[in-house]
């Protein structure tokens, strides 16, 4: 065809590396809808991934407006939800922290402000949690009324952050437990927007959430915390290090992380930390370890592990079973990372588990 060029061995390899980064199974976990995520994984290389994944979200987010005129509410919030899930896998196209990466944060951030502000069923609430020189941005997420329900603190990982987890949010409101979505140090906007980077003190972040939440909300705890990949690790040094935290999930990480040699990887460890070199990135890492005989948490502890994992080995995982006397392996032997290709099964799993565990 006249006007058309192929594309480049580069461009060719960048794509396969995005659709091997962000499958249909982990698109569809974070809340998009089915239809938008054959299509972007489906879409031309020569059609840039994020603007195909933009073109997406406003589609959703003139679902939404259209609905919202019309009183359909709950059309509007479930639109404004898809789109904020497309604009999730737009910025996952870029790494390092460019003026684009931080504008589609910025818009996945307002049209998931607009799905709370209509939401009639769940309480959304946008929380700014001090810690250090700034601030983290978590949302705090329960049912309508006053009641202090028991609380998960939920965290992702290098990439994924924040609204992403709103669907596992949901399945716990269902079970009478609150969440708070946390974009940690390091993540999301408080890295994007508020420039804090993740260092050996971020458990203290977790501290700190805590402490934000009794005071919001009255619940004095036992409080559950769930990182999900690299968050794992976040999660159980966080059950270390507070004893409020009674029961902890550890969803596929490693206990003694190090250095991908991979370029996606690399550059999202960086842009983590706020550093230019893996051999910082391995320096820092190593600060976070986490070695059971000298840490230990009274907590319950849940680890979920992926048989077909490629990220992380099941011997990775079984070092945080060791941290607790009351520890939980549940294994999917087909389970991607993070168990994507099981997301319902995995979250009802584990906040049954929370649920009988703090109440």
């Amino acid at each position: 065809m006249t006007g058309t060029t192929e594309p480049t061995e580069a461009e060719i390899k960048q794509r396969a590396a995005l659709r091997r980064a962000m499958p249909v199974t982990r698109m569809l976990d974070y809340g998009m809808d089915h239809w938008d995520a054959t299509h972007l994984i489906d879409a031309p290389v020569a059609q840039p991934w994020h603007q195909t994944a933009v073109r997406l979200a406003e589609a959703q987010l003139a679902r939404a407006e259209a609905a919202a005129d019309r009183d359909d509410v709950e059309t509007a919030v479930a639109c404004y939800r898809r789109a904020t899930a497309a604009l999730i896998f737009a910025q996952m196209a870029f790494n390092t922290d460019t003026a684009t990466k931080r504008t589609l944060y910025r818009r996945l951030a307002r049209a998931y402000q607009q799905a709370a502000e209509l939401d009639t069923e769940l309480h959304v609430e946008r929380l700014s949690i001090p810690f250090g020189p700034g601030h983290c941005t978590a949302w705090l997420i329960r049912r309508h009324g006053d009641r202090p329900d028991p609380t998960v603190v939920i965290v992702g990982g290098q990439s994924g952050w924040g609204p992403a987890y709103h669907k596992q949010a949901e399945a716990l409101a269902r079970r009478g437990l609150a969440t708070v979505l946390l974009e940690a140090p390091g993540q999301g906007e408080t890295r994007l927007l508020r420039g804090l980077v993740l260092d050996e003190h971020v458990d203290q972040a977790f501290s700190a959430t805590l402490d934000v939440v009794q005071a919001r909300t009255g619940y004095d705890g036992p409080y559950g915390v769930w990182g999900n990949s690299f968050g794992g690790l976040l999660a159980a040094r966080a059950a270390v290090h507070d004893r409020r935290f009674g029961a902890c999930c550890v969803n596929g990480a490693d206990a003694n992380p190090r250095p991908r040699p991979f370029r996606t990887a690399s550059e999202q460890a960086q842009a983590l930390l706020g550093v230019g070199t893996d051999d910082e990135v391995a320096a820092v890492f190593r600060t976070l370890w986490l070695d059971p005989a000298a840490d230990q948490t009274a907590a319950a502890v849940l680890v979920l592990h992926g048989g077909a994992d490629p990220l992380v080995t099941l011997d990775q995982q079984k070092v945080f079973l060791d941290l607790s006397a009351q520890p939980t392996l549940r294994v999917w032997e087909d389970g991607e990372h993070t168990i994507y290709n099981h997301s319902d099964e995995r979250t009802e799993f584990a906040c049954d588990w929370f649920r009988s565990e703090l109440r």
